[in-house]
């Protein structure tokens, strides 16, 4: 390339950048002055005008009011109060900052889009769902597994939140508390972090991202952030679930100590109850009964989790990860949780406990045949893509973003009869599968493209249920089928089953054999074990619950199934 022509490609590159930077301020001007503008037509002054403009309208039926409210609007006077109040002062201080040329100077030179993660890389294929915002660290780990996530700093959320390209941006209570870099953003003391979170969230509005406000942590605990619950565009009281990658039975020894363990710090603002309860059964007043573990660090948890075999908890979500790392639970407080002692979540009697305790401490631990109805139920209901779905949702992006869990069923029918056998088939299935591809195969093109139609209507009740429906025609020995990538006349067995997976779109495949009598759960525990593995391939090889050097694949990546040759290293775990 020529020196001028190089240089003409950098000033082009360069007016771009400026233009961008210059419509990203606009654009957050913008959205600021709403924020000022709808802060301001809740004042005392524009109430003032419009109710002397309705008494003037109406002034026998109005008229006769005004006095009423002009008293009330007196003693409401001082201008505007809590979430309303805080908008409009902070809009007013970012504006004035924006006049005053107050850009940062990372933010003034940086181009937006530059460090997109795989923007260098020409086949780069996006995750499911890419997440930013305010997230605390062991936020990041838990939502690390199923999205793409890139917690945002104080000094360069605004250039980072372009750069991602995110679908969601997440603001976390608990990333306000002590220790992180976003620490008493509500308090009035930290004023200049709590102008960065407004101004984040002003972005976000003004690039088009959903932001949803996690309220993750007692208001105790980070008070002052009402008027962020109140800039957001919904709020979740919920926190990220139970990551199943991180909380699992994968490695349980045979034998674990048995001796109860309460692993948490002693609250403070527990309940009379709880106190009184833990005070009785505390290892510091009778000895070896609950041995009380203080603060664990949470990289520490899934470890101890799977060291004991009984926990005594008042958490809720404390007592689900500990059920998923192959615990007896029991309750003592809190909400009820299914697969605990005391489900119900009522109240215990101090000598009640101890009894329980002395019979649950003479028995073995859980096996993984017993954990497996608790697992699956956390996997249906708690684990942490079924949260994100939900705030995809509540965001309005579906919860389709969830690419882990989207399974495609490669199978095979050649008329009608079979597919609707497929289809009552799949239908008793406990988790439903994504994607279905049916290669539908016949002697000739003719006939085999009518039994695809014929497959395709048979399985319409699936497709009622959201499932993705492809048939694909597939001659018998003959030439590629048009439109197929690799050949679909594959002379071994598994041939249609490699002509399916290069249809396929989902990440995750598997093969269904036709007339095979399949359980309810057979789809439910696959997924569940690829998630607590985060293997590359799950099925059965003798081993219950562990990797695998072999195995022959029931769930697979698409690519070990479309591909001759899928390669080494793989990670391969088996289910049992």
């Amino acid at each position: 390339m020529s020196d001028p022509e190089a240089s003409g490609r950098q000033s082009v590159a360069a007016e771009r950048d400026r233009l961008a930077r210059t419509l990203r301020e606009t654009r957050l001007q913008l959205a600021m002055t709403q924020a000022r503008l709808t802060a301001l037509e809740q004042s005392v002054t524009m109430e003032l005008g419009r109710t002397l403009v309705r008494a003037a309208r109406r002034p026998w039926s109005r008229g006769v009011q005004l006095p009423a409210e002009l008293v009330r609007l007196w003693r409401e006077r001082g201008g505007l109060t809590g979430p309303g109040a805080a908008t409009l002062a902070l809009a007013s201080a970012q504006l004035g900052d924006l006049a005053s040329g107050g850009e940062r100077f990372l933010s003034a030179l940086t181009a937006p889009g530059l460090g997109a993660p795989g923007s260098e890389a020409a086949g780069w294929n996006p995750p499911g769902l890419v997440v930013t915002g305010v997230l605390t660290a062991l936020g990041c780990a838990t939502l690390a597994p199923d999205a793409a996530v890139h917690p945002l700093l104080p000094h360069d959320a605004d250039v980072m939140l372009e750069s991602t390209g995110a679908d969601l941006v997440l603001i976390e209570a608990q990333a306000m508390l002590a220790g992180s870099a976003w620490a008493y953003a509500g308090d009035p003391a930290a004023a200049d972090r709590g102008r960065r979170l407004g101004r984040l969230v002003a972005t976000a509005r003004a690039l088009g991202k959903p932001v949803i406000f996690i309220r993750n942590v007692p208001a105790h605990l980070a008070p002052g952030l009402d008027w962020v619950a109140a800039s957001c565009d919904a709020v979740s009281d919920d926190g990220f679930g139970v990551q199943l990658a991180r909380f699992n039975p994968i490695g349980l020894a045979g034998s674990r100590r048995g001796d109860p363990a309460y692993a948490d710090a002693r609250d403070p603002r527990e309940s009379p109850a709880v106190r009184a309860l833990l005070d009785e059964v505390a290892v510091f007043h009778v000895p070896g009964l609950v041995q009380v573990a203080g603060g664990v660090p949470w990289r520490r948890r899934p470890a101890l989790y799977r060291e004991q075999a009984l926990f005594v908890t008042a958490s809720a979500d404390q007592a689900r990860e500990q059920l998923a790392c192959g615990a007896r639970v029991i309750m003592i407080g809190g909400e009820p949780v299914a697969g605990t002692v005391n489900p119900a979540g009522a109240d215990w009697a101090a000598a009640a406990l101890r009894e329980e305790i002395g019979a649950l401490r003479a028995r073995v631990p859980l096996s993984v045949a017993e954990i497996l109805p608790v697992l699956r139920e956390i996997f249906i209901a708690q684990a942490t893509p079924v949260r994100l779905a939900a705030l995809a949702r509540l965001a309005g992006l579906g919860d389709h973003a969830i690419a882990g869990r989207r399974l495609a069923v490669l199978a095979r029918a050649a008329d009608a009869a079979t597919a609707a056998a497929l289809s009552a088939s799949l239908t008793r299935q406990r988790f439903t599968p994504a994607e279905l591809v049916v290669v539908a195969d016949a002697p000739d093109a003719a006939s085999a493209e009518l039994s695809a139609r014929a497959v395709t209507v048979a399985l319409a009740d699936l497709a009622d249920r959201g499932v993705s429906v492809r048939a694909v025609p597939v001659v018998t020995g003959g030439p590629d089928t048009a439109g197929v990538p690799g050949p679909a006349s594959d002379p071994r067995p598994d041939g249609w089953l490699r002509c399916a997976a290069s249809v396929a779109r989902s990440p995750w495949v598997v093969p269904w054999q036709a007339g095979h009598g399949y359980d309810d759960c057979y789809f439910l525990d696959l997924a569940c074990a690829r998630e607590c593995a985060q293997a590359d391939a799950a099925g059965y090889a003798g081993a219950g619950y562990a990797f695998t050097a072999s195995l022959e694949p029931t769930l697979a990546r698409r690519v070990l199934f479309a591909s001759r040759d899928p390669g080494q290293g793989l990670r391969l775990f088996s289910v049992s």
